[in-house]
């Protein structure tokens, strides 16, 4: 009897021994160093969400001069009136810059290359974009010229997209491809640059040829920007003949504005900005080495140190200067630098910046509250050609519906007041028609 007992004592142990273990799992999952980090974790979370909501998200700060423009600005542009929200996970000029050159791999676009010949035998090219379900528009639909910039062409994302949200508004988009750009030859011993001019007009003159009807539109990026901003400027102060600048109203991000000291801050070494003046530099090479039988005709190029050439201050010292006939560096960058130019702007103008743009010169606070036909809209983020939004930065971008409505907005206004100088017309003739 004793024996039995015994073993039921032992067996009763056993079993007891082999629960033991299933009880861990539970302790594991209440551990108090995994909720600590937990909390921790939510708490940073919601430190970072408050941040952004209220320190990164900023309403765009705007400089003009009152008049007619900066009032229909002021009441029609509502995303300028609205806090701009960038990316919520990138949030670094650099990160925005280099994210948004990825654009070009999620937009799909076909285009229509129109070759132009210029007076000196080069040649540039009008890409009319082909949008899916492309059907063939009024004459009088009006058209937006889009200039890229440095090393660009149709192919770059905010090309692509930019043409892609001014189809989807039903107006003609269409890019201008600069010599030897995008699969051009250079036909002539004489490549693009910030202070020439000459294409961009010819440019317009084919379009206005093209399309007699429709109102002309603009929008440049970066080196796009400076060509842009020098071209309507000229048109202003009387240096191309014809009547007017031909583009009835204009946007340009990412300008520069002062060559000069972009320079200066892409110079210093092992910065950001540094690296990318180095691959700049990389990309121009490459342009240059592709068009090597057409500019090693010009003799005054020294192909040899042109291929040492690690900046882009170089290259233009070797290349720009040579062609254009610049002494020396400084002399093109005064030359083409956006700052002495818009106050002699009359076209309605918005320039698009922000103040973290790794290669922004310095701002034209005061040239732009001296000229009432151009509005400054600076952001605090928004990188280079970027201005990234929502958690998937890859789509259409802030800049590219501030453009749009921008443009819409300028559009309309000269529709109201064609059909006022319509209206004050018809009435005059009636007035003057006699009595029956």
């Amino acid at each position: 009897m004793q024996q039995r007992t015994r073993t039921r004592k032992f067996y009763v142990t056993q079993v007891s021994s082999r629960k033991q273990p299933a009880s861990q799992p539970m302790a594991y999952f209440f551990n108090p160093s995994h909720t600590i980090l937990s909390a921790a974790l939510a708490g940073g979370a919601g430190v970072y969400v408050w941040y952004y909501l209220y320190y990164v998200c900023q309403q765009p700060a705007l400089y003009f001069k009152k008049g007619k423009l900066s009032d229909l600005v002021l009441n029609h542009c509502t995303l300028l009136r609205k806090k701009y929200r960038p990316t919520i996970w990138a949030l670094n000029p650099h990160s925005q810059t280099v994210l948004s050159a990825l654009r070009i791999l999620t937009c799909r676009a076909m285009y229509d290359r129109q070759p132009i010949t210029t007076t000196d035998g080069g040649t540039v090219a009008l890409d009319w974009f082909q949008p899916r379900g492309y059907a063939k528009l009024p004459t009088d639909t009006p058209v937006v010229l889009v200039l890229h910039g440095l090393t660009g062409g149709s192919r770059e994302g905010y090309c692509k997209w930019m043409c892609t949200s001014i189809a989807a508004k039903g107006w003609r988009p269409v890019v201008l491809n600069y010599r030897g750009c995008a699969g051009l030859q250079l036909t002539s011993p004489a490549v693009y640059c910030a202070s020439f001019t000459d294409d961009v007009h010819l440019a317009v003159q084919e379009i206005h040829t093209q399309f007699p009807e429709a109102r002309v539109f603009a929008a440049g990026y970066s080196l796009g920007s400076l060509i842009l901003c020098k071209y309507l400027a000229e048109c202003g102060n009387g240096t191309w003949k014809a009547a007017g600048s031909g583009i009835s109203s204009a946007v340009m991000v990412s300008n520069p504005f002062c060559m000069h000291t972009s320079k200066v801050r892409a110079s210093k070494p092992w910065s950001i900005e540094w690296l990318y003046n180095i691959g700049l530099a990389h990309r121009i090479k490459r342009y240059i080495v592709e068009h090597n039988l057409a500019l090693s005709k010009h003799a005054e190029l020294d192909m040899a140190s042109i291929a040492q050439s690690t900046t882009i201050e170089h290259l233009d010292e070797r290349v720009v200067c040579k062609l254009y006939g610049f002494e020396a560096a400084e002399d093109y960058y005064a030359a083409a630098s956006s700052m002495q130019y818009i106050p002699q702007i009359q076209t309605p103008c918005l320039f698009l910046i922000a103040q973290d743009d790794p290669f922004l010169g310095k701002l034209p606070i005061e040239e732009c509250k001296s000229n009432e036909n151009t509005v400054l809209a600076v952001t605090p983020r928004g990188g280079h050609v970027a201005f990234l939004q929502g958690l998937w930065p890859f789509g259409t971008a802030w800049m590219d519906q501030v453009a749009i409505q921008f443009l819409t907005m300028c559009s309309d206004m000269m529709t109201r007041s064609d059909m006022t100088s319509q209206n004050q017309s018809d009435a005059t003739q009636e007035a003057m028609l006699p009595s029956l």
